[in-house]
């Protein structure tokens, strides 16, 4: 059984930040679970262009708004909380929160995250 409070992972290596997010990384590779579980904000003003070539993601909204932009296609979605959204085939993607508090997510990533990435130039993690 796997049991941890935010306040012991904050500070840490699990602790990424990079411009215009934050992601406390709850669940990660050395866990042993398969896969690994975020709690990801998205800062007012930010603009993120995502491309997940190596993982498939899952974000689940909690607070906040914010679009979710399918790059190739031009496809709007408004994610507010309650809504999922999974870039299920590594979409190219823009994540934007032009409101004024944080869009706030729980993300699930697969392979799992070791815990301690950035976002890569291209908008990526690397391969775990």
């Amino acid at each position: 059984m796997i049991t941890t409070h935010k306040s012991d992972l904050e500070g840490t290596s699990r602790d990424a930040s990079g411009p215009g997010w934050t992601s406390l990384r709850l669940l990660v590779k050395s866990d042993g679970m398969g896969f690994s579980m975020t709690e990801t904000r998205v800062l007012p003003g930010a603009v993120l262009t995502l491309e997940y070539k190596n993982h498939v993601e899952a974000c689940y909204c909690i607070g906040g708004a914010g679009t979710v932009t399918e790059l190739d296609s031009g496809a709007v979605h408004h994610i507010t909380p309650g809504v999922l959204y999974a870039p299920n085939a590594h979409d190219r993607h823009e994540v934007r929160n032009d409101g004024t508090e944080p869009f706030h997510l729980i993300c699930v990533f697969s392979p799992a995250l070791q815990g301690d990435e950035v976002h890569g130039p291209d908008g990526s993690y690397a391969s775990s």
